[in-house]
């Protein structure tokens, strides 16, 4: 039975390929998960408030959501601080 469940929300298909190989040998059993892959950061920054809007409807507590971003020459304080935004404005 899983006690924790993550949505991984990533880049692009070559971070879901390293994810599925890492994920298995560092996550216990009890922990499942999904990797959503989109075509780049512009793709997954301009879906991600509605994707958000949707996990806010339906999210049980044993969900979690993981987003992973390359910082590609971004301020990260900034790039952090837009993703802060857009969870905030999910509610």
């Amino acid at each position: 039975m899983s006690i924790l469940h993550l949505e991984f929300l990533v880049e692009e298909a070559s971070l879901e390929s390293a994810l599925t190989q890492i994920l298995p040998k560092i996550l216990p059993s009890t922990i499942t998960y999904k990797i959503h892959a989109f075509r780049g950061k512009t793709d997954l920054l301009a879906k991600l408030p509605n994707r958000l809007k949707g996990y806010q409807a339906w999210l049980p507590p044993d969900r979690k959501i993981v987003v992973l971003i390359d910082k590609d020459r971004e301020d990260c304080l900034k790039l952090k601080q837009q993703l802060e935004i857009m969870a905030i404005s999910s509610d």
